[in-house]
């Protein structure tokens, strides 16, 4: 039979067992370990603000090559998509009419001159009369009038290139009956290109002539660098918006007149506490963020966001530069539970 003073002695040793296994002796409440997370140091960068827009391309010059009279085509001296200079000739006319009456008058034009010649010796020595001589010369004059005319008319019949460019694909050929108005093949100047877009009218302040953007185009998946050339004098009354032209230089011809653009504009530029987006916990309309304090345990702290940017998100309040965020392992968090923060 155990003694009393035995039973005593086992009961003693008993609680001092439990005392050192108390639970404030545990690394978590319950007998747990900490649960393990992975922490950063937030820190501010610099962000901007911006104001998107779609805009269409356009050519720095574009036209139709069309004829100022209707006449049949003889020649054309292009190709699809030939790159062609300043009054380079691109067609020509029928103008065998023409041609002719140009020799009849310039045969004309010279026996005048040759009359006024003659009538000059004989003037000299009084054997002409001055009016005889005067005629001849108002004759010499509607000569010379009646050459500009059908080298007018030649001119009409003969198409320059009115600027450097890019043909287009022809629409006609050699033998076709061509008339005002309709299209023989488009040239475009794409050394520039214009981009038009619309930007609300609330927005008026964020652009102005010779400021910088990006314009990205989805069709080749590049950025490109343009310069604002002007912004338009109205508003329009319908749906309040203003239209802005900016020029984007294109030396190798990749951008084409009508392709989508969009527009970034920079508004403002200054620093932030960028977080990550997968380190937001939502609950309906409100953001929290977790944060290890000092003494590492987990604090959860209601946060109002600003702009985004791919994976982040603008914290403008709630929590400071240099805490420590708790981006991962915080879905089963409580408040003031000791947390073990583990290296990324």
């Amino acid at each position: 039979m155990i003694s009393a003073q035995y039973k005593l002695l086992l009961g003693g040793a008993m609680v001092s067992l439990l005392v050192a296994c108390s639970p404030a002796d545990t690394p978590a409440a319950g007998g747990r370990p900490a649960p393990a997370v992975k922490v950063s140091t937030l820190a501010t960068e610099i962000v901007q603000s911006r104001v998107q827009a779609l805009g269409t391309l356009l050519a720095q010059e574009s036209i139709d090559i069309s004829s100022n009279v209707t006449e049949k085509i003889t020649a054309l001296h292009f190709d699809d998509g030939d790159s062609v200079t300043k009054r380079q000739l691109l067609v020509t006319l029928q103008q065998d009419e023409e041609a002719a009456q140009l020799s009849s008058a310039r045969a004309d034009l010279t026996e005048q001159e040759r009359e006024l010649a003659r009538l000059e010796a004989l003037l000299a020595s009084q054997s002409a009369a001055q009016t005889e001589y005067d005629q001849r010369q108002t004759a010499k004059l509607r000569a010379q009038s009646k050459i500009a005319e059908i080298q007018a008319l030649l001119a009409e019949r003969t198409i320059l290139a009115p600027f450097s460019g890019v043909i287009g694909l022809r629409q006609l050929s050699p033998g076709a009956l061509v008339s005002p108005g309709t299209s023989i093949a488009t040239l475009d100047d794409l050394s520039v290109m214009r981009l038009d877009f619309q930007l609300p009218s609330l927005s008026i302040k964020a652009i102005a002539p010779g400021q910088r953007i990006v314009a990205h185009s989805d069709a080749l998946d590049e950025d490109f660098d343009a310069t604002i050339s002007a912004v338009a004098s109205r508003v329009n009354p319908i749906d309040r918006s203003i239209t802005a032209r900016a020029l984007i230089k294109n030396p190798d011809q990749k951008l084409k007149p009508g392709m989508l653009m969009l527009v970034s504009i920079t508004t403002s530029e200054y620093d932030a506490i960028m977080a990550p987006e997968s380190a937001l916990q939502s609950i309906q309309l409100k953001h929290y963020l977790w944060i290890m304090n000092a003494d590492q345990k987990a604090e959860r702290r209601q946060v109002e966001l600003g702009i985004r940017k791919p994976g982040f998100v603008e914290i403008r309040s709630g929590v400071s530069v240099g805490e420590q965020l708790i981006y991962e392992g915080f879905a089963s968090l409580q408040a003031g539970s000791a947390v073990a923060p583990q290296e990324g």
